[in-house]
């Protein structure tokens, strides 16, 4: 019998410390209602519920920011509800005003009276229908837009987007047969730098029409490229061509040959013609005061500083005439700038042309988040185009004679045409984002469920366990104490 080591002891100790700790553990899970309170308890399950719990909460928040989507599109709606209420009230004093039993300066000046009094008040709706203090109805929201109203000689024009093109050429052997890799580097349309290696062979008596047509079919058969390229051969030449035009679509920014087996080298990348947004520009040779420029909404009117009687209409912004058409268009570009916001714009002198880069700014769309990701296809765009008399073509109306007033009737017609064109785009997409708010509950809920699964515990078998460790727990102690006895028994021995 051993005195110094008590083994016994030694092992009750041990496992007393291992149920301890098992039976804090249950605890905690208990306590807590997770089985995950640690990455310790299960490193990649907290790893795939912390996932999931951002999507959860992304989910969430979508929902969130789609019911507010709805509510602004039913705020933008109402104020369009109440302005097609006032252009029927304008046709029907249209057709009245039409009609030959009344006399010019007494009856119809008096209708006039209310036509331009119902064209101030769509003016007022357009100008102060606001959601969180942004403006729906005056044209910001819309799809961009230029039109000029020049005594002058005026072009506007577009200038569509174009796509980065860049060739290889390739060229014949002049060794025997090899393996060659040619190396592409580029961005992607989503801006992410690739390299990708294209492998390639090629006969020792290839041409260059051989050659390109290898590499050709090598490059067809990787997804990365053809993903972001269209690649089209004509001889020895392939070309590579964005998918997207503008500056989003891909670009290559270097590229090379690696020699292979041998020290064939039969292939050459250039740089191309780099991909270019979409733009607008506008000739303006010479203004007079009067001239008006529209842009997104806002309205550009030229007056003369020199002449009192020279006056701005309300709403419009005005720009000085200067000492000659550089001097003007100097004015007009620092008025794009500072009262428009418009800061993508350039004008060259010596064509008295602005440019106008990053046309989608001209417009700002209002885009709506309505998914937990960032990519392109969980987000949707509001466009509300210019609702004032003067975007719906009747600022200049009148009622005040017969002809003027058979004229309004039609160009009434058409207002109310693209209001209620408007409302059936507004109505679509509120449609369309209650159908979003229902699949965000349905998603949200099922991967709740999915991460409840992962993370929660199950009560009654952790109580199962917690019993069972703390049974153990006291079987522990009380061997322990037995364990603690045993050396006393030396004591009869040494009597």
């Amino acid at each position: 019998m051993r005195i110094q080591h008590n083994i016994n002891a030694l092992n009750s100790l041990r496992q007393l410390g291992i149920n301890n700790t098992n039976t804090g553990k249950n605890l905690e899970k208990l306590s807590s209602g997770y089985r995950i309170n640690r990455a310790g308890d299960d490193a990649a399950g907290l790893a795939i519920s912390e996932k999931m719990r951002g999507q959860i909460r992304g989910l969430e928040q979508a929902q969130q920011n789609a019911e507010d989507g709805i509510s602004l599109i039913q705020t933008a709606e109402g104020g369009l509800n109440e302005t097609h209420a006032i252009l029927q009230r304008m046709r029907e004093l249209a057709v009245q005003s039409s009609n030959g039993t009344y006399q010019d300066e007494v009856d119809r000046v008096n209708l006039n009276k209310e036509v331009e009094a119902l064209k101030s008040e769509i003016d007022r709706i357009a100008n102060s229908t606001q959601f969180n203090k942004i403006n729906l109805l005056d044209g910001s929201l819309g799809k961009p837009e230029m039109s000029a109203e020049f005594a002058t000689a005026a072009t506007v024009a577009d200038v569509a987007a174009t796509k980065g093109t860049y060739t290889i050429t390739s060229s014949t052997t002049s060794d025997a047969a090899s393996a060659n890799i040619f190396k592409l580097s580029f961005i992607n349309e989503k801006g992410e730098s690739k390299v990708v290696d294209i492998d390639y062979s090629v006969g020792a008596t290839d041409t260059a029409d051989q050659v390109a047509t290898k590499l050709e079919a090598a490059l067809k058969a990787n997804s990365d490229i053809t993903s972001n390229f269209d690649v089209t051969r004509e001889g020895a030449v392939i070309t590579l061509e964005s998918k997207t035009a503008g500056t989003d679509g891909a670009s290559v920014y270097a590229s090379s040959n690696t020699e292979g087996t041998t020290t064939a080298n039969n292939v050459v990348g250039s740089a191309g013609v780099t991909a270019a947004d979409a733009k607008k520009t506008i000739v303006a040779t010479a203004v007079i005061k009067g001239d008006k420029l529209s842009i997104a909404g806002k309205t550009y009117e030229f007056y003369d500083p020199a002449d009192s009687t020279s006056k701005v209409a309300d709403g419009n912004i005005g720009v000085a005439i200067g000492a000659d058409a550089d001097g003007s268009n100097a004015n007009l570009l620092a008025a794009l700038k500072k009262e428009g916001g418009i800061v993508n714009v350039a004008y060259d002198t010596s064509t008295d042309t602005f440019t106008f880069s990053d046309v989608d700014e001209l417009g700002k769309d209002l885009t709506f988040q309505i998914g937990a990701n960032g990519s392109a296809d969980q987000k949707v765009v509001l466009n509300v185009g210019d609702m004032s008399s003067n975007g719906l073509n009747i600022s200049n109306i009148s009622v005040a004679s017969q002809d003027s007033a058979n004229a309004a009737i039609d160009a009434l017609d058409t207002a109310i045409n693209s209001v209620s064109g408007a409302r059936a785009d507004l109505g679509a997409l509120q449609n369309r984002l209650e159908h979003t708010v229902n699949n965000l509950g349905v998603t949200n809920e099922n991967l709740t469920a999915a991460e409840s699964r992962i993370r929660d515990v199950d009560m009654a078998k952790e109580m199962m366990e917690y019993t069972k460790n703390n049974i153990l727990t006291q079987a522990a102690q009380a061997m322990l104490a037995q364990a603690n006895m045993q050396p006393q028994g030396v004591l009869q021995l040494l009597q």
